[in-house]
């Protein structure tokens, strides 16, 4: 008994139709017509596809479709040729076409974006740098005054005991603090709006 390629091949053959014929006709790859009359499963397409294929093949050599069917159904184990070879280093391969650069674009600049935002409001939500330069931490003067200085954000307000100073372009700050005998007790704080503030105490002593 004829196996299936036999038949289709020698119904071809009869008709004097070359491969590349029946293939320009079809719309099917030679390879496949020649993979269907070889029964080379391995190089053929998904089922459903080999089915179309040799039912339009069938019809194209005048040949009963449902009985050609049948033998294929006969003959094809799903199990034992599961379609093409498939290589697994042409799958992961990146293609990258408009499409895809497009969307690339369009990821990146969704991620700028974010990182822009989570930036802002880290500046906006934090509190702002603040350093006293002068007088350092807990001194003891015999001067009645006291030059108070520093430096903090160029967008910050100052405050020192709780009268606000001028601040320049580069974030300095001075004020002069008249003391009082004894011990002095000296706010400096720097804010910003929505922000926490930053404060720091200088104490100072004046002697009698």
């Amino acid at each position: 008994m004829k196996n299936l390629g036999e038949i289709l091949s020698e119904a071809r053959k009869k008709k004097h139709i070359s491969l590349s014929h029946a293939a320009s006709d079809l719309l099917i790859k030679k390879e496949h017509i020649e993979a269907l009359e070889s029964q080379n499963w391995s190089e053929l397409p998904e089922p459903t596809f080999v089915k179309g294929f040799i039912k339009s093949y069938a019809t194209y050599l005048g040949l009963d479709t449902d009985h050609i069917l049948a033998i294929y159904r006969r003959e094809f184990d799903e199990s034992k040729f599961p379609g093409p070879h498939k290589n697994p280093r042409a799958e992961k391969r990146l293609f990258l076409t408009p499409t895809r650069i497009i969307n690339l674009i369009f990821v990146c600049a969704v991620f700028i974006f974010i990182t822009y935002i989570l930036v802002t409001f880290s500046s906006i939500l934090s509190a702002p740098k603040l350093e006293v330069l002068s007088p350092q931490a807990d001194v003891t003067t015999s001067v009645p005054v006291v030059q108070v200085t520093g430096k903090t954000d160029p967008e910050a307000t100052v405050s020192i005991a709780g009268e606000f100073v001028p601040v320049d372009n580069q974030g300095n700050f001075s004020k002069e603090y008249s003391l009082k005998v004894g011990r002095n007790e000296i706010e400096i704080i720097s804010s910003k709006r929505l922000s926490p503030k930053a404060q720091i105490i200088r104490i100072v002593r004046l002697l009698r």
